[in-house]
């Protein structure tokens, strides 16, 4: 995938969770739901699992890059918020 005219690679679990928030942009995602969807897998609270894997995908896709996609929102999720026009 690119980014404006950096080539990223994602494994195919970093491509999985974002194909997953982009499917749903606009929308918080539950941690809970990431895991079910994702991974397959119920959600354990004491894992950090999904927010190790939000963190890998978004040092790929986000940290040199203005505006920042993948928003956290504390105690639930995560959002991924596209501007128009990008």
């Amino acid at each position: 995938m690119t980014r404006g005219a950096t080539r990223i690679t994602l494994t195919s679990k970093e491509f999985t969770l974002l194909e997953f928030f982009l499917r749903h942009q606009g929308e918080v995602l539950p941690r809970s739901l990431i895991a079910s969807q994702v991974w397959d897998m119920n959600f354990d609270s004491d894992t950090n699992a999904i927010d190790v894997a939000v963190k890998r995908l978004r040092a790929k896709i986000d940290n040199d890059f203005e505006p920042k996609l993948i928003q956290t929102v504390r105690g639930v999720g995560y959002m991924l918020e596209v501007p128009d026009g990008r």
